[in-house]
């Protein structure tokens, strides 16, 4: 696979709006915890790098209610800052890292968590051998991501632009297996899940308006402004359609031998 030239959407003025337009809820927090502990499946202390943590929204939590040591890294110091000052970050480790060139040594880590890092990187089969690179022998992978082939969310379907722009960023399932594998990885899976983002209409709106999804950050004014006005009359003639409020997403796992 050819390296990418992907276009970077700017990430300390997301860091801005990031919780506020991306809703985790506590029920959602709970249906990953219990999939990454499952499939971690280690007794004891265990060390889980979360790469690309954004604004440590899993990373405190897996430190808090599943007991990890963990360490939130993200190439954008502006998001690392946002999450080394919130309620329990001192549970966690902070790092400002390139995930293609970690500084961490061979063998550093039991798990490494991705959410929604890959479609960001010119080079992902780098980073996921800089993942294998730095998890111990017997490590795991656990790859959180909007697989190509599920994204028929409003996002998508409201500024078709976008689709455009993520037809070249994002992997099918099946691809990003052979990604995992190609690295060295092996009983390579996935799971998807179908996960209720937002409580209502509205919430969604407001977190387009809010271009929290980077890619809405990266198509012209007077495409943003048309899908916006179509994505506010579907919501007035269908305020109770439940497609508004669900995001499919993938969990790909692979195992370090």
């Amino acid at each position: 696979m050819k390296d990418l030239s992907i276009e970077k959407a700017d990430y300390s003025k997301i860091a801005k709006v990031y919780d506020d337009a991306r809703p985790l809820s506590e029920q959602n927090i709970d249906i990953w915890l219990k999939l990454i502990a499952e499939k971690i499946n280690v007794q004891g202390d265990v060390t889980l790098l979360d790469l690309g943590c954004e604004t440590g929204r899993f990373t405190i939590p897996i430190a808090t209610q599943l007991g990890y040591s963990v360490t939130g890294a993200d190439a954008s110091e502006d998001m690392v800052i946002r999450a080394s000052v919130k309620k329990d970050a001192e549970r966690a480790m902070w790092d400002v890292q390139d995930a293609s060139s970690l500084t961490y040594s061979n063998d550093s880590f039991d798990a490494v968590f991705m959410s929604h890092l890959l479609h960001h990187i010119d080079a992902p089969l780098k980073v996921l051998g800089e993942c294998y690179r730095v998890l111990k022998p017997g490590g795991v992978l656990l790859n959180r991501y909007s697989a190509l082939e599920d994204l028929n969310d409003p996002e998508h379907v409201f500024f078709p632009e976008t689709l455009e722009i993520d037809k070249e960023r994002y992997a099918t399932k099946s691809k990003m297996e052979k990604w995992v594998k190609k690295t060295g990885f092996n009983r390579v899976s996935s799971k998807t899940i179908s996960q209720q983002t937002y409580q209502t209409a509205e919430e969604r709106l407001n977190a387009v308006k809010l271009k929290s999804t980077s890619v809405l950050t990266l198509i012209s004014k007077a495409a943003y402004e048309k899908g916006l006005e179509a994505f506010r009359r579907y919501i007035t003639q269908h305020q109770d359609d439940r497609w508004l409020l669900l995001d499919k997403i993938t969990l790909t796992i692979g195992h370090k031998k």
